[in-house]
């Protein structure tokens, strides 16, 4: 039975192999310009030591300002759905022209290559000077159990401009897992993504079989004699890779694309859910650790940036007035391979400290076992004891400073009187022109426009929006605190179902929470809802439903259809069956993003099922409240250069001529 751990290291070694292969093609020096979204979860692949192995001289972040190097080779790794990048690639090769430099541009476009991007450069006359290729990258392995499609703002783009580019590559994403691992039997998913993701699978799927037949129709036109050749599954690529695997200290790594090939049926079930069904789960507090290290510094390819912090401050001065000298060279606190990290990060911030304070002290023990040292073969067991402990002191001091910021941030008057009030919301306990007073009284106060519009658009969603004129009143209220930027804001917001005017009937909210049980008074741990203090992701409550209810989702329909969007359940034809006596892999996939609390809550799903489903989680990105509000933002709109008045105005002219501009003649 394939584990999790082993399809996100089979998924990360076939990414790098990807890429490095794709590096090889160019042969020789190289430049590489990279687009910002795919930049940094790179890291989490390949290291600089595997770029500058592979040719690789120099690397820059795709802008709008052209670089200057004398590489004849240039290489462009962007994304295919963002098409504003090829602006950018055509002013570059555009400045090389200029400065008659001679070069080889090859364009490698994130998962495919598309025609719109073939056709924006060809009006940039650039066409001819560039080869593009497409690079079948479509997840990035960023934990132990999730893959990330680094696809921010699928959300906005999808239920606001209706742009259904995000659900279509997380669908070929799907298939290209399946081609891994095997077809997935059972697929439920639910929203208006959730559905375009499966009719695109089921079309692919038809597509796949339609060419498959028509190969084996056409096995007329070999040539007599010549038997079919089959691929190198042992080729001088993967030959290299292998050897490269081996190298870098992993050589599990080496077998894990043949595992992946001989275990299909890995994947037993799957859940797509669109993130407009559950936007409550976003606006919710959360309390595990890392969810609230994710509220207060923003977490970034499983690092944050701490420099702002007043302990980071703190720290640096008094090492600057020992040392003479002051840097930020420890301000990026990494996450990704620390075991003690991963040990902590879904534990609530008040189970933490008991913990950390037993680290500590076994820390402190070790050094302490420095003075019963006497023998050489003592002092031989005692120094990888001592190493360890060395190495884990500087990480686990900052984990300790982080878990007293983040405490005294929830014990602040300011934090619990917000959580009072979003209690009372999701209650329906408290007076509602008295929550929304308290939201505009945050408006004119100028505090962060996310807090307020997270408070604002939890109350429209459990009341069925808000009044005409109170809601009018807000966003006036809104826009002249934040600035008339943010009116194309509240409109991505109305449009995205954050935001709405009352309709007629009564809130669904209630008959919401009692089907779905989101609220357990005692807030045990023994439940998904430890995560958030007593509130159950609907989202994860989907998934449970999937297994606690004896048919399904088919046993909750009335449930099913008080939620946003359609709500369907595939069978598709498995490899082989699944051994019911052996553990599941589910596989649920988030298009619109997941928050930390509910990747916590799913893992804690998998303890309370005793071990008999594993969770693999797929998303399109991390989401925040802070995040979710700033994708709703315009601001590409808001940097386009002005209209020339005069030109359009003669323009304007030309078109209506005299008659246009004096009054029509009787």
């Amino acid at each position: 039975m394939t584990d999790v751990a082993e399809i996100v290291a089979a998924v990360r070694s076939d990414v790098r192999a990807k890429l490095l292969d794709l590096l090889d093609e160019v042969a020789g020096r190289k430049v590489l310009l990279f687009d910002s979204s795919i930049m940094r979860p790179l890291d989490l692949v390949v290291s600089l030591g595997d770029l500058k192995d592979h040719g690789v001289q120099q690397w820059y972040k795709l802008e709008n300002q052209p670089v200057t190097t004398d590489c004849a080779q240039m290489i462009f790794l962007v994304r295919s759905e963002r098409v504003d990048l090829v602006d950018m690639i055509a002013k570059q090769i555009h400045a090389d022209e200029r400065e008659a430099k001679d070069r080889l541009y090859l364009v490698v476009l994130i998962p495919e290559k598309t025609e719109h991007c073939k056709q924006r450069l060809a009006e940039h006359n650039v066409k001819a000077n560039v080869r593009i290729t497409g690079c079948a990258i479509h997840h990035f392995p960023s934990d132990k159990d999730v893959l990330s499609m680094e696809t921010p703002r699928m959300f906005q783009r999808l239920h606001c401009e209706n742009d259904v580019s995000g659900p279509y590559y997380a669908a070929l994403g799907i298939m290209s897992l399946q081609e891994k691992f095997g077809t997935i039997a059972t697929v439920h998913a639910i929203g208006y993504a959730g559905k375009i993701v499966v009719d695109t699978i089921q079309r692919l799927r038809k597509e796949q079989n339609a060419g498959q037949s028509k190969k084996k129709g056409d096995s007329t036109n070999q040539q007599p004699g010549v038997p079919p050749v089959a691929p190198m599954m042992n080729g001088a690529a993967a030959m290299r890779r292998k050897e490269e695997n081996v190298a870098s200290g992993n050589p599990a790594l080496s077998v894990n694309t043949e595992a992946a090939e001989k275990e299909k049926g890995a994947i037993s079930e799957m859940v797509i859910i669109d993130r407009r069904v559950d936007l409550f789960s976003v606006l919710c507090s959360q309390f595990t650790y890392q969810a609230l290290i994710d509220f207060a510094y923003g977490i970034q390819n499983n690092s944050i940036d701490v420099s702002s912090a007043a302990w980071y401050k703190g720290k640096e001065r008094n090492s600057s007035a020992a040392s003479g000298a002051s840097g930020a060279s420890g301000a990026t606190v990494r996450f990704s391979e620390d075991a003690l990290f991963q040990e902590i990060r879904d534990l609530r911030i008040d189970k933490l400290g008991p913990l950390l304070q037993e680290k500590a002290r076994a820390i402190q023990q070790t050094y302490s076992e420095k003075d019963n040292v006497k023998s050489a073969s003592e002092m031989m067991e005692y120094i990888p004891k001592f190493k360890n402990a060395q190495s884990a002191h500087p990480l686990l001091e900052v984990y300790i400073n982080l878990a007293h910021d983040l405490n005294e941030k929830i014990q602040s008057e300011e934090y619990r009187q917000l959580l009072k009030l979003e209690d009372e919301i999701t209650a329906q306990s408290g007076s509602s022109s008295n929550t929304l007073d308290f939201v505009q009284a945050m408006m004119d106060d100028q505090k962060p426009f996310h807090e307020a519009l997270r408070l604002l658009c939890l109350h429209s969603l459990v009341n069925n929006g808000i009044k005409k004129q109170q809601l009018e009143s807000l966003k006036t209220a809104f826009k002249q605190s934040y600035g008339f930027e943010h009116t194309l804001t509240l409109e991505n917001m109305e449009g995205a179902g954050l935001l709405r005017q009352q309709g007629p009937g009564k809130s669904g909210w209630g008959s919401i929470k009692r089907q779905f049980n989101l609220f357990v008074e005692d807030g045990t741990d023994q439940d998904v809802s430890y995560a958030y203090s007593g509130y159950a992701p609907l989202s994860v409550r989907l998934v449970q439903m999937t297994r606690s209810q004896p048919k399904g989702w088919i046993a909750v329909k009335d449930a099913l259809s008080l939620l946003h969007g359609p709500a369907q359940e595939l069978q598709q034809p498995a490899v082989r069956e699944q051994d019911p006596r052996k553990p599941q892999l589910v596989l649920v996939c988030f298009l619109g993003g997941v928050t930390y609390g509910e990747i916590a809550a799913l893992r804690r799903l998998a303890q309370l099922e005793e071990g008999r489903r594993r969770f693999l989680i797929v998303t399109s990105e991390y989401i925040n409240p802070k995040k979710l509000f700033e994708s709703m933002r315009c601001e590409a709109v808001l940097n386009l250069p002005p209209l020339d008045a005069t030109k359009t105005a003669a323009s304007g002219e030309a078109r209506r001529g005299f008659g246009g501009f004096w009054p029509t003649a009787r």
